[in-house]
């Protein structure tokens, strides 16, 4: 496997190292359960499996193309100058998606049930966006697929981006609902995806 595969595959589960350290000391902050994906109810029962196969597929992808890179197809040269943006928007979007659910500390819930849901954060990467793990990921998902732009990972990389986008629309109204009129003078302040604040 070639530097720029090996280095990203690496930023894939050092960033899955990072998620799963980070939702432990949440639940830890929290006194209960935070992962309302172990037993999703509704269309997040979609969203979850869609994350599930992107995040796990990935990293087995990972791990099948560094044991037999000859097995997994090419395309052509003309794609090479896609690894080093690919490269950086991986390590950009692990950076942002660890550091904005460090952000979140005690309030970080994996999923959105109403009555579960932690206090409002905006400081830090949520001035810049109301959904910055989010953005994290996409990017992060968005470098894998340019870095090594082969069918599974292409793929792969679709769940995330479609899971994300869906399960942003599911939350909005849970958190408005749960979080009130603070969460909505937020969301209206406050792109959905990035930006700069409108105050």
């Amino acid at each position: 496997m070639d530097l720029p595969t090996s280095i990203t595959t690496a930023l894939l589960y050092a960033y899955l190292v990072g998620f799963v350290l980070l939702s432990r000391q949440a639940k830890e902050s929290a006194g209960r359960n935070i992962d309302s994906f172990a037993k999703p109810e509704g269309t997040q029962i979609w969203t979850a499996l869609l994350f599930k196969i992107g995040f796990v597929g990935a990293a087995a992808w990972g791990l099948f193309r560094a044991t037999f890179p000859t097995w997994v197809p090419q395309w052509p040269p003309m794609f090479d100058w896609l690894v080093w943006p690919g490269f950086v928007a991986v390590f950009v979007g692990a950076c942002v998606a660890l550091g904005a659910q460090s952000q979140m500390a005690g309030s970080w819930r994996i999923g959105a049930v109403e009555g579960t849901l932690g206090t409002l954060v905006t400081r830090g990467f949520f001035a810049f966006s109301r959904n910055p793990v989010f953005v994290g990921q996409l990017a992060l998902f968005a470098g894998l697929a340019l870095v090594k732009p082969d069918f599974v990972q292409v793929i792969l990389s679709a769940c995330v981006w479609i899971a994300a986008v869906w399960q942003v629309r599911i939350e909005e109204p849970i958190l408005a609902k749960s979080l009130g009129q603070g969460y909505r003078d937020y969301a209206a302040r406050t792109p959905r995806w990035l930006g700069f604040s409108k105050e």
